[in-house]
């Protein structure tokens, strides 16, 4: 099986989150699906960077996954338009595509629909009671999913109109659209708006990095509150057995277990090892 990775950050986007996290989310999402999926190969494409060249023929890819982004996509910065450009090719070759956040506007802007800031403001470190639809709790991609959970999630922007032959699998209070499944020319495409390759320290890493921007819009009354969040994160990260953290920041299972945090994109790697 071969799979590729569409990095969605710019070459500037890259090298600031690497400084908090330690890798760019391309390098990161490429060594979570070679944990799930052990006999891949996994490739990165830095999509956004003008005159980026494919590590391999598209064709001889057995499906795609989008990472989350800085960008924002209805500014149609060139680094945006060229992913947008690139995934239409993708969904014309059939090839499955999954996406994380960004990866969920991105489809939805290229199968036609649109993507703009939430009114409702930003999501920070959790997406909380996330409940599947009726489409939702039947799809594979929620396979083993409760009816309501949480998850890892950093966003301000959101799907506002769905392009045709979309389903939606999820919502919650914040964002109508928190999973969708897309099918746009000959391809089929499920995402999500939250971040199930997310490590509670890459958002404990997503929270440093915003820093001051949280505390002026109200989710820390200073930036040593901030602070210990992302500490107490970073540590349960590292000691999920840790209940007082757990307890006090009130997380459950659905957060505190990798595995669970992982399971659409557990079940979209299992769907692309059916078809190859």
């Amino acid at each position: 099986m071969r799979l590729l990775v569409l990095e969605g950050n710019s070459l500037a986007g890259r090298r600031r989150i690497a400084e908090t996290a330690g890798a760019t989310p391309g390098e990161s999402y490429a060594a979570l699906l070679r944990k799930l999926a052990p006999n891949a190969a996994v490739d990165i494409h830095a999509g956004a960077d003008q005159g980026a060249v494919l590590p391999g023929p598209l064709e001889g890819y057995d499906g795609m996954a989008v990472t989350g982004s800085s960008l924002n996509i209805y500014q149609r910065e060139p680094e945006s338009t060229r992913q947008i450009d690139f995934l239409k090719e993708v969904f014309g070759r059939g090839i499955p595509v999954f996406g994380s956040c960004w990866g969920l506007q991105l489809a939805a802007v290229a199968a036609g629909g649109d993507v703009q800031l939430n009114p409702a403001g930003r999501e920070v470190a959790f997406a909380r009671k996330i409940i599947l639809t009726s489409a939702g709790r039947r799809h594979p991609m929620h396979a083993g999913r409760s009816e309501a959970f949480d998850a890892p999630a950093i966003h301000s922007d959101i799907v506002t109109r769905l392009p045709a032959n979309t389903v939606v699998t999820a919502s919650n209070g914040n964002s109508e659209v928190q999973a969708a499944e897309i099918r746009f020319g000959k391809g089929v495409f499920w995402g999500v708006q939250y971040h199930p390759e997310y490590g509670l320290h890459d958002i404990a890493a997503v929270i440093r990095r915003y820093g001051q921007i949280l505390v002026n819009e109200g989710f820390f009354a200073e930036l040593a509150d901030l602070q210990r969040y992302a500490a107490d994160l970073a540590t349960l990260g590292a000691e999920p057995e840790r209940r007082d953290i757990a307890w006090r920041l009130g997380l459950d299972e659905d957060i505190v277990s990798s595995e669970t945090r992982q399971t659409e994109l557990k079940n979209w790697v299992d769907f692309i090892k059916r078809r190859a």
